[in-house]
């Protein structure tokens, strides 16, 4: 399949570029167009307003492993229930009620298998959104969405109203709710990065810095792509603490290394930069300040790239403006943003909208030099 990506010149009006998508469905694409009639509007706003029972009884789902130990071959509902020290009768009710939303189906035996949908939740299967699923239905995350009244009539953090800090320094501070984190941070960057790397040319970039690197994934799999290039990945001093011994297991050690520091400060010279799932969590003048410090760093003909989502416009179904409200209530004036919001931090910063490359509801958005 052919991905079309248009280039910009500089002046020229921006014009949303529509790329075709991945065949299987990535975070961010529109939903299926339904088989059958649309549901009466009385009908689709219960739907609605009941989703998140189906959010919950997979969440839970998530947590507790249900999916594994399905796969791994534990398929009646007493044994199940067993395995989670649960009341057969709730289980079995619970394992209906996944089977309503289409993430397990029983057969005539009474046995349960996974469906296609209910095979993501699995922990050892490529695209998992187990982990994903798990940190939206930890209790730090319910806590704060619970404040999304408190943020959508104040624009202030529902996280920080709730825990009284930053979800970062919250994080930082229990381990269990960062690592939490981290591993959903994971799963969508399993399922991101292979299209990057599909679907972006790196050719003639010699140093490539990541942003945010954080354990040097995409970095390494880009500079094992490109045997010229050199790589750093670039985040904070405690996160890259261990990220040599992982580089050096890859056996890039010679051409990638870790770099600790902080990007509102400066970041390393480089042809180019990444930032993936970055700046959608600051503000718009945290967001060009950290675009400044690049554009002074970067050598001529150079380039930064940001993968966020890039919003549809009103009206349109776009998770991204879900994924937007989960941005207000979580950090302390993070947003998703349109292609007219992007183009504007990059003239803040001295640079041009270029290009942008879909990825499969996330986009790859090019700036170069004013």
């Amino acid at each position: 399949m052919s991905f079309r990506r248009r280039e910009l010149n500089p002046g020229e009006a921006i014009v949303s570029i529509a790329g075709a998508m991945n065949p299987a469905a990535s975070i961010g694409d529109p939903p299926p167009a339904p088989a059958s009639p649309a549901a009466p509007p009385q009908v689709a706003l219960l739907q609605l307003i009941t989703a998140g029972f189906a959010a919950q009884a997979a969440h839970l789902a998530a947590r507790l492993g249900v999916a594994d130990r399905i796969a791994a071959g534990l398929c009646d509902a007493t044994g199940l229930a067993a395995a989670f020290d649960a009341d057969p009768q709730t289980f079995s009710r619970f394992l209906a009620a996944l089977a309503s939303v289409g993430l397990v189906r029983q057969d005539g035996g009474g046995r349960w298998a996974l469906t296609p949908m209910g095979e993501f939740l699995r922990g050892d299967v490529a695209g998992s959104w187990r982990d994903f699923a798990r940190w939206f239905g930890c209790d730090a995350h319910y806590a704060a969405f619970g404040a999304l009244e408190h943020s959508v009539l104040t624009g202030e953090s529902g996280f920080s109203t709730v825990f009284g800090e930053s979800g970062w320094s919250y994080m930082a501070r229990n381990r269990d709710v960062g690592l939490c984190f981290d591993r959903a941070m994971s799963s969508v960057a399993a399922t991101v990065h292979p299209l990057i790397l599909a679907r972006y040319d790196f050719a003639g970039v010699d140093t490539l810095v990541d942003l945010g690197g954080g354990q040097g994934e995409l970095l390494s799999a880009i500079v094992a792509r490109y045997p010229a290039m050199r790589g750093i990945v670039f985040d904070l001093p405690h996160v890259v603490e261990a990220v040599g011994l992982r580089i050096a297991a890859r056996g890039l050690d010679e051409r990638l290394t870790a770099v600790g520091g902080d990007f509102f400060a400066a970041v390393p010279a480089a042809d180019a930069y990444i930032m993936t799932n970055v700046l959608h969590d600051w503000s718009d003048a945290d967001s060009i300040a950290i675009l400044r410090n690049c554009r002074k760093a970067m050598r001529p003909n150079g380039r930064v790239l940001v993968g966020d989502f890039m919003l549809r416009p009103v009206n349109e179904p776009d998770v991204g403006r879900l994924f937007d409200l989960e941005m207000l209530v979580l950090t302390e004036g993070g947003r998703e943003r349109a292609e007219a919001d992007f183009a504007a931090l990059f003239a803040a910063a001295d640079l041009r909208l270029a290009c942008v490359v879909p990825l499969g509801g996330l986009s790859l958005i090019e700036a170069r030099a004013a």
